[in-house]
C-alpha cells in the first residue's frame, strides 16, 4: 500500500528554486518615504542640506514654487546616471516621480546608504500661497 506523501520531499528540506535577487536589493539600507506638501515644507525648514530632484517633464516651463530650495531639474532619461552619483549620506526629495522612476530608485545602487529618500506627493503649486 502506498503512502500519500511517498515521493514528496520532507517539508524541512530547502527548496531547490533559487530566485535571482539584484545585488542592489541586497544592499538596501535606505528608506523611501512618501511625504505631503506640508511635510516637505517642515522638512525643508529643518534641513539646510536637502536637495530636490524635479523629475517632471514640464520642469523647465513650470519652475519649482518653493523659493530658496536647491532644485535640480532632471530629465527622466538621465535619472539612472544621477542615481549612480547620489551620495549615500545625503537626503533627497524626488518631485514628479513616475512609477517607473520610483522603480529605478528602489532598484538602484543609491539605496545602499544611510540617509532617507523622500517622494513628494501632491501639487506644489497649491503651496505657493503658503
Amino acid at each position: 500500500m502506498m503512502k500519500l506523501n511517498e515521493g514528496a520531499p520532507p517539508a524541512s528540506e530547502p527548496s531547490t528554486f533559487l530566485a535571482r535577487v539584484p545585488d542592489s536589493a541586497r544592499l538596501q539600507t535606505r528608506t523611501i518615504k512618501w511625504i505631503s506638501i506640508g511635510e516637505f515644507i517642515s522638512l525643508f525648514e529643518e534641513r539646510s542640506d536637502l536637495v530636490v530632484f524635479d523629475l517632471r517633464a514640464t520642469a523647465q516651463w513650470a519652475p519649482f514654487p518653493i523659493p530658496n530650495a536647491f532644485v535640480l531639474s532632471v530629465n527622466p532619461k538621465e535619472l539612472a546616471t544621477l542615481l549612480e552619483w547620489l551620495p549615500p549620506d545625503r537626503s533627497v526629495v524626488f518631485y514628479g516621480a513616475s512609477s517607473l522612476s520610483i522603480f529605478m530608485i528602489e532598484t538602484s545602487g543609491c539605496m545602499a546608504g544611510s540617509a532617507p529618500l523622500y517622494v513628494l506627493e501632491g501639487n506644489l503649486n497649491l503651496a505657493e500661497a503658503a
